[in-house]
């Protein structure tokens, strides 16, 4: 019997060494679980920008098909360029949405949920759809881009704009090492995890979102508002209040609907006319109690300079003194914080004037302004005035909703040139004022509430040359030496994005906030 050969040349040993090269290559192609979930981090924060986008995308085009549905005429062309947006961004957004259900039903099967991924660092799948000759969807995707990104440019004839636009949908092929090799398309999807290649293309549809923004806010900046209020020219008295308080002048604005901001109409009230620096606030009287009548007319040059007369006419009450209960900031108050309420009973002294809550506290501040703290969970509290005037005792309830606090906003402060202070929230922002920022704030600032929150905690995201996600923690509000240095080293147009940002709203409540995409300039 022969004995086994040891020829290095031989079948049995070329087996040996083509089995040894796959397990090396398996091992050097395995992808780490830390990774994938870094992907799937990445994923959702994604998802979250991306249904605000399209959140606020829907509500740029309600608002112009309202102008369009109220002068068709005049704003037909703009609500036709809209629709195209929309169309094609629709479009877009549903094709790519596709493409990740078809990656995910290749390497989970047909029942395969993109929600719940089971073979993330399955290598094949997204190379067999987007990259299988003939069939292979890449291609087409980068054709689609393409023309949604020409059609868009072609859309919005502002330079500035279409900048954006480009920088954000730029189908440059990605470099690997430093090399640029291939097509954009294998570029980014060949060899790569089934949780990489559905993350690229979420960030792709949040690209789309983000251009159709662009481009519905710059056609309803092209939307004159005179062009659809001008086919029905006429005097408008808007007054503050038509029932006043009797020793409380009476004020109301008078103005035309359609405004021409080249010139001020004149006023003219009961044979008077009002300076131009009242801008068309007409200020009354309130001596005697009961309705008061008062009439003129708004005089305009026409475009051919003919002048133009608008005649108005109007009423007021003035009633008898009551006792009122306003909030100073806001409708509702908010639980766990103290919400300021203006209280007064007229001719009785504020320091005379008791106020009680139901529920939480009810605490004097100065003169005439409490504040009022509900609890947590509250649904509403009563707040009840109480005095005595010439012997009577005067008494009044008013009931408040509560709510929540509404959720803040997470941003960055920094100085600009003229050494202005500003909250970044962000786009793009140059990269000095990220390394001189301290970290992230957070705040409610809508101009009404303007709370301050305490942040507690956050993440940078950043991805590698090969699309990796490299999540830095830091466990403050403030950016962390190893944070910084990867600012540092970003390159001009590359972005990362602040995520799991967590803070507390002054009452100690957590809340997670929204995530921030970063493009460095």
């Amino acid at each position: 019997m022969a004995g086994i050969s040891s020829n290095p040349n031989s079948p049995r040993q070329k087996m040996i060494n083509l089995m040894y090269l796959v397990f090396i290559a398996m091992m050097a192609l395995n992808v780490s679980s830390e990774v994938l979930d870094g992907f799937e981090l990445v994923e959702n924060s994604l998802q979250k920008t991306i249904t605000n986008a399209r959140h606020r995308n829907e509500i740029a085009w309600e608002e112009l098909d309202f102008y369009y549905k109220t002068n068709p005429d005049r704003v037909g062309e703009w609500h036709t360029k809209g629709s195209e947006v929309k169309r094609q961004s629709d479009e877009l957004f549903d094709y790519i949405q596709d493409l990740k259900v078809q990656i995910v039903k290749k390497t989970d099967g047909k029942d395969g949920d993109i929600h719940n991924i089971k073979h993330k660092e399955d290598l094949e799948a997204a190379s067999r759809v987007m990259l299988a000759p003939v069939i292979g969807e890449g291609k087409i995707l980068r054709e689609k881009l393409e023309a949604y990104r020409s059609l868009m440019a072609e859309i919005v004839a502002d330079t500035a704009k279409v900048t954006v636009i480009e920088s954000v949908l730029n189908l440059r092929t990605p470099s690997k090492g430093g090399i640029t090799a291939g097509n954009w398309e294998t570029a980014l999807f060949e060899n790569m995890p089934v949780a990489a290649a559905i993350t690229i293309l979420t960030k792709l549809q949040n690209d789309v979102s983000y251009v159709e923004g662009e481009a519905l806010a710059y056609i309803l900046s092209g939307v004159d508002e005179g062009a659809y209020r001008i086919n029905d020219v006429r005097a408008m008295v808007i007054p503050n209040s038509q029932i006043v308080m009797q020793g409380t002048p009476y004020q109301a604005t008078i103005a035309l609907v359609a405004v021409d901001t080249t010139q001020h109409p004149r006023v003219i009230v009961d044979g008077n006319e009002l300076p131009e620096s009242a801008q068309g606030v007409y200020t009354g009287s309130s001596a005697g109690i009961g309705e008061h009548k008062f009439s003129g007319e708004v005089q305009i040059t026409g475009s051919d300079g003919s002048p133009r007369s608008y005649p108005f006419a109007d009423s007021y009450f003035v009633t008898e003194q009551t006792a009122t209960i306003a909030p100073v900031l806001m409708n509702v108050l908010y639980e766990n914080i103290d919400n300021d309420i203006e209280v007064a009973i007229p001719g009785v002294p504020s320091g005379s004037v008791r106020a009680t809550a139901s529920v939480g506290t009810m605490t004097q501040k100065s003169g005439n302004v409490w504040t009022a703290r509900p609890p947590s969970n509250a649904t509403k509290l009563d707040i009840t005035l109480s005095a005595v005037s010439g012997g009577r005792n005067l008494s009044m309830t008013r009931e408040f909703k509560v709510r929540p606090l509404p959720p803040a906003t997470p941003f960055i402060t920094y100085k600009d040139a003229a050494g202005t202070t500003r909250k970044f929230t962000g786009g793009s922002i140059a990269k000095r004022y990220l390394v001189e920022a301290n970290g992230i704030m957070a705040a409610i600032d809508d101009g009404i509430l303007d709370i301050p929150f305490t942040v507690t905690g956050f993440e940078l995201v950043f991805y590698d040359s090969m699309g990796n996600a490299l999540p830095e923690v830091s466990q403050s509000g403030a950016f962390t030496e190893r944070q910084k240095t990867m600012i540092r080293n970003l390159a001009r147009g590359k972005r990362f994005y602040i995520t799991n940002v967590r803070a507390n709203d002054p009452g100690g409540k957590a809340q997670r906030l929204a995530t921030i995409e970063v493009i460095v300039n």
